[in-house]
């Protein structure tokens, strides 16, 4: 059986090894010991801080919610005009 895709970038919440920057936004600093989003794009990996990652967190969710009532609702015309 074939593995499902998923439409979701492969992503992990660690721990930043030192101070750095967010990738999204060059003003919020990532100390030390900071949980931040790890976000893997090809070979390299985007490292963006709490607040960044909450924010594309929830957009992404709204944006999947709103395609998933978009198919439940072409389903439900799907199977009115198969009546």
């Amino acid at each position: 059986m074939a593995r499902p895709k998923s439409l979701v970038l492969p992503l992990l919440v660690d721990q930043a090894l030192k101070r750095h920057v967010c990738q999204n936004n060059n003003k919020h600093v990532i100390a030390k010991g900071d949980l931040r989003l790890k976000v893997t794009v090809g070979r390299s990996h985007e490292h963006y801080c709490q607040e960044c990652a909450r924010k594309f967190i929830r957009q992404a969710i709204e944006r999947l919610q709103e395609l998933d009532t978009q198919l439940e609702g072409r389903r439900r015309f799907d199977s009115v005009v198969k009546r």
